[in-house]
């Protein structure tokens, strides 16, 4: 793709006059270099966010990939599995002091076999022997986090996804919470007896989340629950922190109550997309979905899907979304993004940064 930009040589971005300052927005960029034991990083655009470790060359995908791509039974699911983890990892870990990788000591074949009923074939099998009886670990994601020489492994994250609901061949099962924990706590505490026996894995602190899968049909997909993290080479996890989070789907239906009714965010979104609506009669449609951490919001995306194809239109468009963003949503403190698209693809972003009163906003070309 072709980005044109005022300021390409740094960003590949284009910011649009009246809508912000661009070096504001990207006074945070990391570019890299390399760590103390000689690898690469990807560097960052989000002190917050970390950055990877890129070994002679190539970046390390998961020794488990397509595994991880295609177990969970949504992408809204899968795509709240794996941001959330990460989230999870700051507490334990901070993007300052570690590095990411990909998880690389659990691979395909060992993940799957935990994930089967176990059975006289497979006797590492984690979900009950009983056909009768439903599946609840549905799946195991691993992210690993280096010291500074960018080689040495200093912990890990595990992430466990566990079924709402079941689905059986001819019937659908709903799995009661009290259900899942107890399923939960016996399956972790098997996966860390399991781990410590690994090289290397014996004393390493391990983060621990309970994922709960939402159904196919909740397009807000799930959240994580409960965490925990495993210290000293322990193999058990007694107590687990309550995780408070969520998402949210919007715009909200007609006469639901939930967090973005409560702290007025339904209100402000349905405002906004009434002005996009109204401005422009080409949008195909106005949709977002917001975050929540401890009942309030934490990020709210929107995605506006749009007819143009002209440069001036995009251009005219992108600025008055932008003006409407700084106006409507000036008093909300998470993180705001929205991204316009057409059937030919990404048009334009725009996004507001928790402690910057200026709207960030790019086209690309």
């Amino acid at each position: 793709m072709k980005i044109k930009s005022l300021f390409l040589a740094s960003a590949l971005l284009v910011l649009l006059t009246g809508c912000g300052n661009l070096d504001k927005g990207v006074s945070n960029v990391d570019n890299g270099g390399k760590t103390e034991g000689g690898n690469m990083t990807t560097g960052r655009i989000d002190r917050s966010e970390y950055q990877a470790v890129i070994k002679d060359g190539r970046y390390k995908t998961s020794a488990a990939r397509e595994l991880n791509a295609t177990k969970l039974n949504s992408g809204y699911n899968q795509d709240n599995f794996e941001t959330g983890l990460l989230r999870l990892s700051h507490q334990t870990f901070s993007p300052d002091k570690y590095f990411f990788q990909e998880g690389q000591k659990l691979d395909y074949d060992t993940i799957e076999k935990w994930l089967e009923r176990n059975s006289d074939e497979n006797n590492q099998g984690l979900n009950p022997a009983d056909n009768n009886q439903p599946i609840i670990f549905q799946q195991l994601m691993e992210q690993d986090f280096l010291k500074e020489d960018g080689k040495t492994l200093a912990g890990m994250s595990l992430g466990f996804a566990f079924n709402s609901v079941y689905y059986g061949n001819d019937s659908q099962t709903v799995i009661s919470r009290d259900e899942l924990m107890a399923n939960a706590r016996k399956t972790i505490n098997a996966v860390l007896t399991r781990v410590r026996k690994m090289d290397g894995m014996k004393n390493i602190p391990i983060v621990v989340g309970i994922f709960e899968q939402a159904s196919k049909e909740d397009i807000n997909g799930g959240s994580y629950i409960y965490t925990a993290v495993s210290k000293n080479g322990d193999t058990t996890i007694a107590d687990f922190k309550s995780v408070n989070e969520n998402y949210l789907a919007l715009p909200v239906a007609a006469d639901s109550k939930n967090s973005a009714t409560q702290d007025g965010m339904s209100t402000k979104f349905n405002s906004f997309q009434s002005a996009v609506q109204n401005f422009f009669p080409n949008l195909i449609g106005v949709t977002g979905e917001i975050y929540y951490v401890d009942e309030q919001a934490e990020k709210l995306t929107i995605n506006i899907e749009t007819k143009y194809y002209s440069k001036t239109e995009i251009t005219s468009f992108t600025q008055y979304v932008g003006k409407q963003v700084e106006s409507i949503f000036d008093s909300v403190n998470g993180n705001i993004e929205v991204q316009i698209n057409s059937v030919e693809g990404p048009q334009a972003f725009v996004a507001k940064k928790p402690d910057q009163k200026e709207i960030i906003s790019y086209i690309f070309n």
